[in-house]
Formats: C-alpha cells, structure tokens, sequence
C-alpha cells in the first residue's frame, strides 16, 4: 500500500507544480500573446483536456477568491482526497470561461464530452431543506443527492439556517458535483501510463508479486483493465500489492477480466465490507434460495462477461421488491447492500444497476469472516420482499 500512495502522493506533487508553473507562464503569456489564430494557438484550442471546468462570464470571480472560496485550491484538494479515497490520480483541472454558457452555469467535460452541468448564481447560497417555502430564490433540485434547494441571496444565510436548511456555498456545490463525477467516471480517468506509473510504485514494495504479474500472466492492458473493473464498482485501488497478488494467483487459471476482477474483490474483502457497514454492522438485503437458485441456473456465459438471462416482467417485479427493502432498510440513514452468491454477483449487478444504480452487490464470500455483524433488513423473493 506504501509505495502505491507514496507515487500518488509524489504524483499530485508534481502536477500541482505543474499547475503553478503553467499559471505563471501563462501571466507572461498573455503579454506577448500570439494571435488568435496563429498555428501554436489553433493547436491549442484543438487540444482534447482529460477533464475540463467551463465557466459562464459570471462565474469567474469563483477563481481567485480567497483561499477558502477559490476554485482551483479547492481542486487540488479534492484531487488529494480522490487520491487518498480511490487510489488513483486524478489528471489536472483544466478552467476556464466559456462564452457560448448561459448566466450563472457551469460545465464538466471528460475528454471533451459534457458529463455533467450545474448552476452557481453570483451573490447565492444553496439552502438545502424539505422546508424552504417562505425563502426566496430560485427552486432547484441539488445534482449529487437530488435535494430539494433554493438559491437564496447570500446576506439571507443566516434567517435559511434558523428556517432549518443547511446552507451551502457556490463553490462547495461545484466541487461536491466535481467529485460526484470523478467518482463515477474513474474507469474513464485510470490511463495505461497511470497503471504504469502506479505498477512501478508497487514494485518499490513488493517486486516478487509485479515480476510475477507483469508481463508473464497479463499484460498491463489487462491489469488496467481489472483496475477499472473494481473503479466501476466504486472499489478503492490503493491496496494494489493485495489485488496484484490475487490476479498472480487467478490469472495461472484463467484470463477472463470479470473471473479476475472476482479475484480481487474477494482478496478486498474486509475493505469492501468496512466501506458500507456502520458501527461494526452491514445491513444487508437477500435473494430468497429458490430465487437466487434459479438465477444461477439461468447465468450464460458471453464474450463480455456471464449474464443473467431473466424475463423483464420477473426482472421488473424483483427490482421493485429490492427498492422497497432497500428503502425501508435505509430509513435509518444507514447504507444496505445486497448480498448473493459468488458466482451470481457480476452479472446481478449489472442488472440490479438498471434500476438501482447506487446499490452496491457484494458476494457471501466478500462478507464472511469480515469481523462485521450481519443484519438481515429483507428477503427477495420473487413474489413480494418479505420484511426481516
């Protein structure tokens, strides 16, 4: 685990060097500024940014201002937090304003494609509540949790808390959107130089299992590939000397990236368990065993991966019953997942993801011997969800 942070760490360091370095020529640069369509700046407005923030005019005093409130601060933050959550770096920030934005909106682009898009009006806070009705501003639904809000003018803060809202500020919103993003696109932000780079960081450690590993049983695609596997599933990477070590032990049997990816969740176990339980528990929703039975015996095996071949009106009525054990689990505010069989697991979830996207699906194997109590919040039956 050391050696794969301290690459991160070492890697943040460097670019946000970078990012200064690039402020500072860019100071200079705008004084002896070629022209507009010179070849050196028609190559770079062709060039296609990893990832990219666009601003509407009005929206640029949110650079610059202050150490608490400045956008690009709050970026490198968040791209530390990422490193240290995810395991992996996330490329620099690209800002800048965009004149083509409506007033108050910014926009998130990965690989010069819109992932996201949101406001931020000059002069507001966000008041987030079920109660905002005597509040003035603008309704909106907050993008990451999907809350009711309002944009109420900024010397309004404090009458929006006592009316029971949690306030929050412009940047805060793009950065928790930001980081909503990044989460759920780190398949698309894990590159093969980043695999490559991180490989090298686990060889400071732990040499034997990489020597093993890379190039004899995969190749670094295929390890990239088995990275973002786990990405996509919100399975933190930074335990690479651990997940190397199972894909050295899986791969003398078999290549195929989903029987891999199983590899190294089970060998992430423990981490994945801690990562949904609350105070030493995981609250947990199963399949009844004559339904769970007769999915396994309705997987197939496909190039992609093994699918669950189930009739959609069965389907339909399976991913209700999951929304309503799941609904009444979380009722307390703590998390539920699914649990199944081992073999079930992969294809389960691409299916419970059509219509439970957030749910995360663990197997009986990733949970036992855990050290984590198990606490039953419903049973799917096929029939209706009967309550625990």
């Amino acid at each position: 685990v050391g050696g794969g942070l301290l690459v991160v760490a070492q890697r943040i360091k460097a670019s946000d060097a970078l990012d200064a370095r690039e402020l500072q020529s860019r100071s200079v640069a705008e004084t002896i500024a070629p022209s507009p369509d010179s070849p050196e700046q028609l190559i770079e407005q062709m060039r296609v940014h990893t990832l990219e923030i666009l601003l509407s005019p009005d929206l640029v005093d949110l650079v610059g201002a202050g150490p608490e409130q400045d956008l690009l601060v709050r970026v490198r933050a968040l791209r530390r937090k990422v490193a240290m959550d995810l395991g992996i770096v996330v490329p620099p920030v690209r800002t800048r304003d965009s004149v083509d934005l409506p007033r108050s909106t910014y926009v998130v682009r990965i690989s010069g494609v819109e992932v996201g898009r949101g406001e931020a009006p000059a002069g507001r806070l966000l008041a987030l509540g079920d109660d905002l009705a005597n509040l003035p501003g603008q309704a909106v639904v907050e993008p990451v949790f999907g809350l009711p809000g309002k944009w109420v003018p900024a010397e309004l803060r404090h009458a929006a808390e006592l009316a029971g809202a949690t306030v929050v500020d412009r940047v805060s919103v793009l950065i928790t959107h930001l980081g909503s993003i990044i989460a759920q696109n780190a398949p698309r932000l894990l590159g093969r130089e980043d695999v490559r780079v991180l490989t090298e960081g686990v060889k400071q450690v732990n040499p034997s299992v990489v020597d093993e590993l890379i190039p004899g049983l995969l190749t670094l695609g295929e390890v990239q590939r088995v990275l973002q596997g786990l990405l996509a599933e919100e399975v933190a990477i930074r335990d690479l000397s651990r997940i190397y070590e199972a894909l050295t032990l899986r791969a003398k049997v078999s290549t195929e990236p989903e029987r891999l990816v199983e590899a190294a969740r089970m060998a992430l176990g423990p981490a994945l368990t801690a990562q949904y339980a609350h105070d030493g528990t995981l609250r947990v929703v199963t399949l009844d065993p004559a339904l769970e039975q007769s999915f396994v015996e309705q997987l197939r095996p496909t190039e992609t991966g093994t699918q669950l071949l189930v009739d959609p009106v069965r389907l339909d009525a399976v991913l209700d019953q999951l929304r309503g054990a799941v609904s009444r689990g979380e009722a307390s505010g703590q998390p539920v997942v699914l649990v199944c069989a081992p073999a079930l697991r992969p294809a389960l979830h691409r299916l419970v993801a059509l219509g439970l996207p957030r749910l995360a699906v663990l197997s009986y194997g990733e949970v036992t011997g855990t050290g984590v109590q198990i606490e039953s919040v419903g049973v799917v039956n096929g029939v209706h969800a009967l309550a625990a």
